[in-house]
């Protein structure tokens, strides 16, 4: 998941991306592997407002896992 993730931002030169773009078509377990990477810092989450779209940012740790 982190892999696709660099790819996306490196292939757009973003510098970040919307959750629900990142997610769709994707079942669950890329969903739950995309919390896990949140956890191990490689991304970081924003929310401007509740339930609005979450945009993923590289974290701290995006280029050592």
């Amino acid at each position: 998941m982190l892999h696709g993730l660099q790819r996306v931002l490196a292939k757009t030169g973003a510098e970040s991306i919307s959750l629900l773009a990142l997610c769709e078509n994707n079942n669950k377990k890329q969903f739950y592997s995309f919390l896990v990477l949140k956890k191990q810092q490689a991304v970081a989450l924003n929310q401007a407002e509740p339930y609005s779209d979450i945009i993923a940012t590289p974290g701290p740790r995006f280029h050592i896992i």
